[in-house]
Formats: structure tokens, sequence, C-alpha cells
């Protein structure tokens, strides 16, 4: 068995430990790995000490006895570091004191419990691109979950690597996972779900038109398709088992 891609890693910082695993559960869906769940200041200032993520998710609000052992301290704190991590805070204050506090602090995002997985997404997506690029790309809108880019980041050995959603040459789904392979990159991602929550949710709305049905559990990106007949569909020199796959949906434009 050839070994497990690696991920990109998250630290999360979650005071209720019922919103932690389910948003611990989320992040691994997505493809992530979740290096810690810290529930308190204390143990978030230790793992930041610990590890070196690639990301870390804030909650403002720790419930400390001590009302400056918050998220915004550790935000400050991050941003104190010589290469600081880029950082989301997810959290329910959305009022504006609170909101302005936060930006000063300069994160990759803000968003408003409960996000949803396309937002969640697009907003760790965008604040990758945030620590690697300059100039800085701009907050994803929380309001607006079909903010998805183009592209994705993921891990290639110990590189983050921005992988445009064109290079996908197909995804194949599995028992609990879609694995997207992009061959001409050499990379391979596994997000767990079904090809349905990988297609309407993760995948920009503009190019779900170029990712074709052949199978039960497999779709391909219409411009990787080389060739096919009654039996097979080819990419390069995949072969994958046509099912449904017929001449005129290559004919027919991408829907959108």
């Amino acid at each position: 068995m050839s070994p497990s891609p690696p991920k990109l890693n998250l630290l999360v910082v979650e005071d209720e430990a019922l919103i932690a695993q389910e948003l611990g559960d989320t992040l691994q869906d997505l493809g992530y790995n979740v290096l810690a769940t810290c529930y308190s200041y204390a143990e978030a200032q230790q793992a930041l000490a610990q590890y070196q993520p690639d990301l870390v998710l804030l909650d403002i609000n720790l419930r400390s006895a001590n009302p400056t052992h918050n998220g915004l301290a550790l935000a400050q704190q991050l941003r104190e570091q010589p290469a600081p991590p880029p950082f989301i805070f997810l959290t329910a204050y959305n009022d504006l004191d609170t909101i302005r506090q936060a930006t000063r602090l300069r994160p990759s995002g803000y968003l408003i419990k409960p996000a949803n997985d396309a937002a969640l997404f697009a907003a760790i997506q965008t604040a990758i691109e945030r620590g690697i690029t300059q100039p800085q790309a701009p907050l994803p809108d929380p309001s607006d979950p079909t903010g998805t880019p183009d592209y994705f980041f993921v891990k290639a050995g110990l590189q983050i690597v921005k992988l445009n959603w064109n290079d996908v040459a197909s995804l194949e789904a599995g028992k609990n996972y879609v694995t997207l392979r992009a061959p001409a990159l050499q990379l391979v991602h596994a997000i767990r779900g079904s090809l349905a929550y990988v297609l309407d949710q993760l995948v920009p709305a503009h190019l779900r038109g170029q990712f074709l049905r052949v199978s039960r559990s497999v779709l391909l990106h219409r411009q990787h398709i080389t060739s096919h007949d009654e039996q097979s569909v080819y990419c390069g020199s995949t072969c994958f088992e046509n099912g449904h796959l017929a001449d005129r949906q290559l004919s027919e434009p991408p829907s959108v």
C-alpha cells in the first residue's frame, strides 16, 4: 500500500468540546490534518510552542478567568513570531467593536459560526495564499459560500503547492473518500465524502460542468479526456470504465 499523501496541518483553538469535535471532523473530511485541538488559552500557548501549523483557527472567547486570555491575545502572539502562520478567527462574535479589534491584528479571515463547509474551505485556501503570496489576497466574504477560488493548496512533500481545479483529471469515489488526481503534477489528494459533496460544495460553480460522469464512481475533467469508446474512457495512458459518457457530452458546451 502506498503511503498517504501529506496534508496541510491545522491547529484548532475552540473552548466548546462539541463544536471543536465537529469542526475537527469537518476539517479532516476536507482533507486537512488537525495537529491538535486546544480548549483553553494555556493549551493553545503550549501547542503553538510545540507545533508548526500551516494555519491556525482561533475562537475569540476562550472562557478564561483572565479576560485578556482570549483569541485576540493569541493572535497578537502569532503576529510577533518571526514567521507567523496565517490564522482565521472563527467566532460567534459579529459586533462591530470585536470585528474592529480582530481586523487590527490582520487575520487572514474572519468567519461567523456556524460556517458551512464551502465557506470554511474557501477561507482556509485563501488564508494559505495570503501566507504565501504578496501582495496579500483579499479577505474572503464570510457571507458568500460560493467564493471558492479556481485553485486550492495541498502538501507535496514539505512544500505547499497550488493546484488548479483544471489540473485535476479525475475525481474517484472510494468507500469513504474521493481521490483527486492531477497526474501531470504527480499530485494526489483525498477528501472524505461523496462525489456529489466534492462537486457541489468544493468545486467552483463555474467549473462543475467541466467534470463529466463516466461511471458511478468516477468524474473526469473533459479537458483531460483524450479518447473513449463504448467500453473505456482514456485520460492519456489511464483507462476508466465507460458507464455513462457519450459522444454528445463531449460535444456539448460545459454547463455553468
